[in-house]
């Protein structure tokens, strides 16, 4: 007798065949199977939200979404598309999975009561001109077949269009774009002007006119191999056009992945690894909704901390040839996941696991991804892997490597690092004493260490300098913060008087400065504006200790409303503020030093630190402004106050006689 045939993991999970397929927007838009299962997640959302706004307030008619491979940008177009359409059916069912009642400014900045045209155009190393007078020819009732036309002519068939009252107007979405700019900054293409033309019309078109070009990168990188005066012509023309990102955050991506897996049930213990790779993403990045961790258990067979890494791995650059996330869940390719689902019997199924990727990579993209900006890491952590495979056979240990090499390699993007906890979610099966004990011996063998900064570990990259160390030498020699040098190396914006300006249509602005509170007397009673702006809003950190009724009441005693308004703020986070910037002060001494000189590894390792410290800092230095106490006079502003409605009262007091104190900057 033959013995049964044994289940798989695929027989059980499937890819839901919505995430399988290729949108293409000329052939989908207009058709109601295009809508079946899109979710319209946070990021596309505000794509609309911004493109209402922008048309209501600014009469900008002329967009481009910018996002990676497979972030659902052709997706969104086609479900506007839609929802613009004259089919009333299929444009109530797209409005419903839009969401748009809850746009309130979306009908009132392109208004449906007759249906829009709208004209779908992918692009091609060839004419735009041509390509969209054939899709305008189609979305008229023709063939799509037309006359060779001059870009002059197709806008002005456009605008007359747009201005019938047969239908609301015309809406252009063009798919890949940048093939129509590759063609143009090859010569093989229309002049890039025709890009402009076609905005200016947008404007005058009433609103009757509105276009939407999808990219993968900037409009200007493009042009990045053409000289230095036309790269200032693209950037000109760029202008014309609003760029929107459309990059969904960690849990949305994470929440389609769950949607694309198909199971009939998921098991009971996938919450708990949920709950601690979810733990570990939080700390890094709060903004992350609290239930993070239900989302990932959606995503089993895959684990939590390779649903939590595959949409940053679908921006990386050696992932843009057909790899996106739903690429990638779909793709056959060996120790790909749907490799995985046909070779793993359900009876043995555990999950797919950021070990099982790196073989994924190792066999599929190792070529490309040594030509991209990633390659030297990649070769650090393939040497540590294969270093670790000759001094041992034990499995856990090569597992081990592979799972920090892969969390490492994408940490910036995700959040997600790998610390004692996670990789104990990923090798549940293991007890804590065995994984600690393998982890002392990875750093015995020098593949592995453990870097405080960040509380986790990751791939050694062959330096013998230590950092830490210098570090503390270096706070140690410093007298105290240098609140200049360390505005210098952070980005403190100038607040906009935005009221003032709408009313009186003059542009002002106050400053931004950091200092110690001790300072702030003689930075107050020295100020004159130096480079346009009307006023100083100065962050001022009190000194360790101090009492906050003696600080503030020090505030009161140096703002002042003129001549040139002074406010002080002081932030309750002014400690870790002081930290980062000692910690930032002594890493940019450090990165001078000469041992430095032939210890490229050791120099990458600060850079990284140093980048690290400066986000973390400028994101203090965010909260500091939004949550600080403002003073100015006898007024005291809570924490949570905005400062440009500020900036607009002290400017309508100052400019009462605009023009004679204007006169004086």
């Amino acid at each position: 007798m033959n013995s049964p045939k044994e289940i798989m993991l695929s027989d059980f999970v499937k890819i839901s065949r919505q995430y399988q397929r290729s949108i293409r927007i000329d052939i989908d838009i207009g058709r109601p199977e295009a809508l079946e299962g899109y979710i319209c997640h946070g990021a596309a959302k505000a794509v609309l939200e911004s493109m209402s706004k922008q048309i209501l307030n600014n009469n900008q008619r002329t967009f481009t979404w910018t996002g990676p491979f497979g972030g659902g940008k052709s997706s969104l177009a086609v479900a506007l598309g839609c929802a613009l359409g004259n089919d009333r059916r299929l444009r109530a069912k797209a409005r419903q999975v839009l969401q748009l009642e809850r746009l309130s400014e979306f009908d009132k900045a392109i208004p449906v009561r007759q249906g829009w045209i709208t004209v779908p155009v992918v692009g091609k190393r060839g004419s735009v001109v041509a390509e969209i007078a054939k899709s305008l020819n189609r979305a008229r009732g023709g063939s799509g077949e037309t006359r060779k036309k001059s870009g002059t002519s197709l806008i002005e068939e456009l605008c007359e269009t747009a201005a019938e009252k047969s239908n609301d107007g015309v809406f252009i979405v063009i798919d890949e774009m940048g093939k129509f700019l590759e063609a143009c900054a090859l010569g093989v293409g229309d002049d890039v002007y025709f890009f402009q033309e076609l905005a200016e019309a947008a404007a005058r078109s009433a609103g009757r006119l509105v276009v939407v070009g999808i990219l993968h990168q900037s409009f200007s990188q493009y042009a990045a191999r053409l000289g230095i005066d036309l790269r200032d012509d693209w950037a000109k023309i760029q202008g014309r056009y609003s760029d929107i990102p459309l990059v969904a955050a960690s849990d949305e991506v994470v929440e389609l992945i769950g949607k694309a897996i198909e199971a009939e049930r998921r098991p009971d213990w996938m919450l708990k690894i949920s709950k601690a790779i979810a733990t570990s993403i939080q700390s890094r990045r709060p903004a992350v909704g609290e239930n993070f961790a239900q989302i990932l258990s959606q995503c089993w067979p895959l684990h939590p901390a390779m649903a939590a890494l595959l949409g940053p791995i679908s921006r990386r650059q050696f992932g843009q040839n057909e790899r996106s996330t739903f690429g990638f869940l779909s793709s056959v390719e060996p120790h790909g996941f749907r490799w995985y689902l046909q070779n793993t019997p359900l009876s043995k199924a555990t999950w797919y696991r950021p070990d099982d990727y790196w073989n994924y990579l190792r066999s599929n993209l190792e070529q490309a991804i040594l030509a991209s900006p990633d390659g030297h890491r990649w070769a650090q952590a393939v040497e540590a892997v294969e270093r670790t495979e000759a001094k041992t056979s034990e499995k856990l240990h090569v597992e081990l490597i592979k799972n920090i090499a892969i969390i490492d390699l994408f940490r910036n993007g995700s959040g997600l690092a790998a610390e004692f906890e996670v990789l104990l979610a990923i090798m549940y099966d293991q007890s804590n004493a065995k994984i600690q004990e393998a982890l002392d011996q990875l750093a015995v063998w020098r593949v592995t260490l453990f870097k405080k900064h960040i509380g986790a570990w990751s791939v050694f990259e062959g330096s013998d300098f230590d950092i830490d160390t210098a570090v503390k030498q270096a706070r140690s020699k410093l007298p105290g913060v240098d609140f200049d040098l360390l505005a210098s190396l952070t980005n403190l914006y100038p607040v906009v008087a935005k009221r003032h300006y709408h009313e009186t249509g003059t542009m002002r602005w106050m400053h931004m400065a950091l200092c110690r509170l001790d300072a702030a007397e003689k930075l107050a009673s020295n100020f004159k504006p130096k480079q346009g702006e009307f006023g100083l809003f100065l962050l001022a950190l009190p000194s360790q200790g101090s009492n906050p009724n003696s600080y503030l009441k020090l505030c009161h005693d140096y703002t002042r409303e003129s001549p040139w308004p002074i406010v002080i703020g002081v932030p309750n986070n002014h400690a870790k503020i002081e930290s980062l910037g000692a910690e930032l002060i002594a890493l940019e001494s450090v990165q001078s030093r000469h041992e430095l000189d032939g210890d490229p590894v050791a120099r990458r390792e600060i850079h990284a630190r140093i980048y690290a410290v400066r986000a973390n800092l400028e994101e203090q230095l965010r909260v500091a402004v939004a949550c600080a106490k403002w003073v100015v006079g006898d007024l005291v502003f809570e924490t949570g106050v905005r400062l440009s409605p500020i900036a607009s009262s002290l400017a309508d007091t100052l400019f009462a006689d605009a023009p004679a104190i204007w006169s004086e900057l």
